[in-house]
């Protein structure tokens, strides 16, 4: 069978990462590319393969496109994936999904108005580790789960001058580049917790929350920051034992303890390329929504992300315009 062939819809930083391995996969390549710069996409195409189109609309339409992945700045996924629905090509689209709950809706309402497949690019939760702890929780190894402890905390903007980082028109702060992972995982491990309180330090944009998630028998303390290296990892425990995630959101190894014994499970291979071999064969199947990342887990977490963005008064200036969509 032929590689599953994709259009790159954006040529940042993260679409060098996921190429980087999409490219050593055994079923997928890169076949159109457009970028904002073109002189970008053609530095691009050179590195991973793929003709470089004028506009996106060209490479979305380009032969041998059977998916399209969105990966422009976050303000403007639900604009590129509105085009590739309106052109009736399946999308993955990088997180954040949208701007907002209501955005996200619209998106997967167009969605399935055309019949088209959309899925939000959650790569942890293609992988085997996180799967294997949602496992491990859901079986009840660990007993009543009594506490949860995570920080994705990480000096990106001592390493970074990206200007999207802290520019609130492009969705900047903390909580839309790291903490949707760290809600993202509470989630698909516990649901929608009871109530949500979120305290922000407040800068043009969110630099760092602290966030709590009550459930009815125990408390999610979620510590994100882009301005301090105080750790990446998920901590569960519960009343017979613990599990640990360290770099959870990319992890390859979780320990599970119980009864003063030790699992320790461990995965190869590649992390973002099972994301895209997964989506394809889901386009393939005629599926019009991911399995593992569906359209109402996409919707709920953006709810999250909404009522945490309410509580520090973030709000962005497409939110504020009369003519959003």
């Amino acid at each position: 069978m032929d590689k599953f062939g994709w259009a790159y819809i954006g040529c940042g930083s993260i679409a060098h990462t996921t190429a980087n391995e999409l490219v050593k996969t055994d079923d997928n390549q890169i076949v159109a590319i457009w970028n904002r710069t073109k002189s970008k996409a053609e530095d691009f195409a050179k590195e991973y393969g793929g003709t470089v189109y004028d506009t996106a609309e060209e490479a979305i339409n380009a032969s041998g496109v059977e998916g399209v992945y969105v990966n422009v700045n976050g303000d403007k996924h639900a604009e590129y994936t509105k085009l590739s629905i309106k052109n009736k090509k399946p999308i993955l689209c990088e997180k954040p999904f949208a701007v907002n709950e209501k955005v996200a809706k619209e998106v997967f309402d167009y969605a399935a108005e055309k019949d088209v497949y959309v899925s939000e690019a959650m790569w942890t939760w293609h992988n085997e580790t996180a799967l294997q702890v949602k496992k491990w929780v859901k079986s009840g190894v660990i007993g009543d789960i009594q506490s949860v402890d995570c920080a994705f905390a990480v000096q990106l903007l001592k390493h970074s001058d990206n200007l999207r980082l802290t520019t609130l028109s492009m969705l900047g702060g903390a909580l839309l580049d790291l903490g949707v992972y760290a809600i993202r995982y509470c989630y698909e491990l516990f649901g929608m917790p009871e109530t949500i309180q979120c305290e922000g330090d407040m800068h043009a944009v969110d630099y760092a929350e602290e966030i709590k998630f009550k459930y009815p028998d125990f408390q999610a303390e979620i510590h994100i920051s882009m301005t301090e290296e105080a750790g990446n990892f998920f901590e569960i425990k519960g009343t017979k034992g613990s599990i640990s995630v360290p770099k959870f959101n990319s992890a390859k190894q979780a320990t599970l303890r119980t009864d003063g014994k030790e699992e320790i499970f461990e995965m190869e291979g590649l992390l973002y390329g099972t994301q895209f071999s997964n989506v394809a064969a889901e386009i393939r199947a005629g599926k019009k929504e991911g399995e593992m990342i569906p359209a109402k887990s996409t919707v709920e977490v953006m709810s999250l992300l909404d009522e945490c963005r309410r509580q520090m008064g973030l709000v962005y200036p497409q939110e504020q315009a009369r003519d959003f969509e």
